[in-house]
């Protein structure tokens, strides 16, 4: 007869559950509590495999060839340090329940500088700015290239010859040509990147915010 508890379902990974990056100063507060659970070598290697899979205890302790005891006093020291958690519950042929950890987040950064690590504005301003005046120049040459490569129409004979276009003109042709088409793709491209970037820098900022 099978049972009717559920033994080993397919864990959550790191990418489903949808974490966030965790981002911690050495000045932080919890700076030390961390750096002291992932002291030992197995510490580490508990938490990097649960960042491949969450499992249990004597799971772990099969993988890396430690003892149950050992791992639970590890994990202990982890979750103290908010660095894993209880995600469900499996359990045994004999029906004895097993805590499944996991981490907390997607990824733990410690760091040092935070003027050195946090991307300035200013300077991603000024990268946009380059990069479209740099696409801006390559717009206009392919547009003189596509203005030199197509017929001008010959006026009838007796006709006055037609007068040089206006500015407004000038900007028409250059908009509906080739030139202008690359311009406008190419700057929708970089702010889509632009503001792709200072979302994510954002969310990281506001993630370090609360985790200190």
């Amino acid at each position: 007869m099978s049972s009717l508890l559920p033994l080993k379902p397919t864990p959550r990974s790191v990418s489903d559950r949808g974490l966030e990056p965790r981002l911690v100063d050495f000045e932080d507060e919890s700076a030390e509590q961390i750096l002291s659970a992932v002291a030992s070598t197995t510490a580490r290697r508990i938490l990097n495999r649960l960042y491949e899979k969450p499992t249990t205890t004597s799971d772990i302790a099969s993988d890396i060839d430690s003892s149950v005891q050992n791992i639970s006093y590890h994990l202990d020291r982890l979750q103290d340090a908010e660095l894993v958690e209880v995600i469900e519950t499996w359990y045994s042929e004999q029906g004895r329940e097993m805590d499944v950890y996991a981490p907390t987040n997607s990824a733990l950064v410690l760091f040092a500088g935070a003027e050195r690590t946090t991307p300035s504005l200013t300077t991603a301003l000024r990268r946009v700015f380059g990069a479209v005046g740099i696409v801006g120049v390559v717009s206009v040459i392919v547009h003189a290239r596509w203005s030199v490569s197509t017929p001008v129409p010959v006026s009838r004979s007796g006709e006055p010859p037609q007068p040089d276009p206006t500015l407004w003109e000038t900007l028409v042709t250059f908009g509906t040509g080739p030139g202008g088409f690359i311009l406008g793709v190419s700057i929708v491209l970089i702010l889509s990147l632009f503001v792709t970037w200072y979302w994510r820098t954002y969310r990281l900022t506001q993630s370090h915010t609360h985790s200190a």
